[in-house]
């Protein structure tokens, strides 16, 4: 399927919601999705802050009602005038994911976006946690300035991903996984995992949406058939899966256009696209995988033709090549997922990938699939 290029005024109306998104996440105390408000007692006035944070079990609205401090206090007046700017901010940023929506790039459902931005202000990215799967998928239209076909962002579940060393040394915590999750769907509930009888690395609501965190290995699969503790996930371990390690080494920030745009960490999208081959040919226990695995090399494809369109072949040959690099069991996975593909994104490959061909002494003119055939041989 041939891309279209998004026009260049939403090309530059992505990157400033980015920016603005990213600046605003620092604030997480009073975030502009709420509002300041005077209560008197016993005689005097105090400032209050409240937002709306999810729903209760009965289907009321669960509002947050911090206090903030009394009326007067130099301060405290001086943050609720500064908080008149970033409700501004917020109001722009509303302004630029509507604008965004209308260009044609996705948005999640409302659950996922709520999920995303709960997770967000639990402190989830502050401490290096990326969000990988479809979800990240969506946030690369507006990175590369293209429309991604919507086919493949369909999802049901949302994925995020740690750093194991990172989460060892960041010394930081999020806010408890599981009761954030609840503030947004009380029937979120931990799935037990048959890896580990102490802890959990899922979660899922009363619709079998799941929230999975994954981590990376650091040893062969056979050491680690349990799951992981993660000391910066409050309440929650974590897979760890050996190919995690080379997909959120070095994330990107981008923005899910949710409300006023969430600021997200995500991998590049080269390491994303090269990724999705290695894990493709990995998908083969049942139907469910192969399904998996048909989204996968679309969500490849895409990328590779996004990448190619934005200039950024040696971007993509370098993801290749490191992952290449990594042995001939990575060798053999990325032969079987690009083998997968169709022959022009299978072109686009070899063409972005062929001065590392050449400096291995592969032919530049063969097919990739061929050339790592001929490599494994």
């Amino acid at each position: 399927m041939q891309l279209r290029a998004l026009g260049r005024v939403d090309q530059l109306a992505f990157t400033e919601l980015v920016d603005m998104a990213r600046d605003a996440a620092f604030d997480r105390d009073y975030p502009a999705s709420g509002s300041f408000h005077k209560r008197t007692r016993a005689g005097r006035d105090y400032w209050y802050y409240q937002r709306h944070v999810g729903m209760n079990e009965d289907g009321s609205r669960q509002i947050d009602t911090r206090y903030v401090g009394k009326v007067g206090d130099a301060e405290v007046e001086r943050r609720i005038a500064a908080f008149g700017e970033i409700k501004e901010t917020h109001r722009i940023r509303r302004r630029l994911v509507s604008q965004l929506r209308g260009a044609g790039l996705p948005t999640p459902l409302k659950l996922e976006g709520d999920l995303i931005e709960a997770l967000a202000q639990a402190g989830l990215f502050r401490v290096n946690g990326v969000l990988i799967g479809s979800m990240a998928y969506q946030t690369y239209g507006g990175m590369l300035g293209v429309r991604l076909p919507s086919a493949a962002l369909a999802t049901q579940d949302a994925d995020f991903a740690q750093d194991h060393g990172i989460s060892l040394h960041v010394d930081d915590q999020t806010d408890d996984i599981i009761e954030t999750l609840q503030r947004v769907d009380p029937s979120f509930r931990p799935v037990p995992s048959l890896r580990d009888p102490l802890r959990t690395n899922a979660f899922a609501n009363g619709t079998r949406f799941k929230v999975e965190f994954l981590t990376s290995s650091r040893g062969s699969d056979e050491q680690h058939s349990g799951l992981t503790r993660l000391p910066a996930i409050a309440g929650s371990g974590a897979v760890p899966l050996r190919t995690i390690d080379f997909l959120i080494r070095d994330p990107i920030t981008s923005v899910v256009l949710h409300g006023a745009g969430v600021s997200v960490l995500v991998p590049t999208p080269e390491r994303y696209g090269v990724h999705k081959l290695i894990v493709a040919s990995q998908r083969t226990s049942s139907a469910e995988s192969a399904a998996k695995a048909v989204k996968d090399i679309t969500q490849a494809e895409d990328l590779i033709a996004a990448l190619t369109i934005a200039g950024r072949q040696f971007d993509l040959s370098e993801a290749w090549a490191e992952a290449w690099e990594r042995g001939p069991s990575w060798r053999e996975n990325l032969a079987q997922g690009a083998m997968r593909m169709k022959p022009d994104s299978r072109l686009a490959l070899r063409d972005a990938v062929a001065t590392f061909s050449e400096d291995h002494g592969l032919a530049k003119d063969r097919d990739p699939v061929e050339t790592l055939k001929l490599a494994l041989a």
